[in-house]
């Protein structure tokens, strides 16, 4: 793997992502409830992809987000773990154009959420983990299917 962190934040947006996500945290349910009614309005496709109860959905989003959160200084840690998931979301369906428009539909549910406390710099900090995260979940999709793999 390379050498570059896996998440590549100043300390600064760091400090922003971690005080926001606070915020976040107190608003969990509404902030899922945003999140997936935006992304499901972006990409109706998309609701069929979610097998399980939205509620235990939901839950699982809100531990990925506190994995990540707390592991902003070990993002390696995490790197495993990002490539499997993003091996079993291509086993779903999940195409490279809805990361992108699930991170719109999180910035966007961010933004209604916290209001004036997601201001540019906070969205610009959440947008740079996010990517992060992508780039490590679209290296393990497409792992999962180049012939042969065995998504390693």
């Amino acid at each position: 793997m390379s050498a570059a962190p896996v998440f590549d934040l100043t300390p600064r947006q760091k400090r922003l992502v971690r005080d926001s996500f606070e915020s976040v945290r107190e608003y969990s349910d509404s902030v899922v409830l945003l999140f997936y009614g935006r992304l499901f309005e972006l990409a109706p496709e998309a609701r069929g992809m979610f097998k399980i109860e939205m509620h235990a959905q939901a839950r699982k989003l809100m531990d990925m987000l506190i994995s990540l959160v707390d592991a902003l200084d070990r993002g390696e840690e995490l790197r495993a773990q990002l490539a499997e998931l993003g091996a079993r979301h291509a086993g779903y369906g999940v195409a490279p154009a809805h990361y992108d428009l699930l991170a719109t539909a999180l910035l966007w549910a961010f933004g209604q959420a916290l209001e004036l406390e997601f201001h540019r710099e906070t969205r610009a900090a959440w947008s740079s983990l996010l990517t992060g995260v992508s780039k490590i979940m679209l290296e393990g999709a497409a792992a999962a299917v180049q012939p042969g793999s065995r998504g390693n």
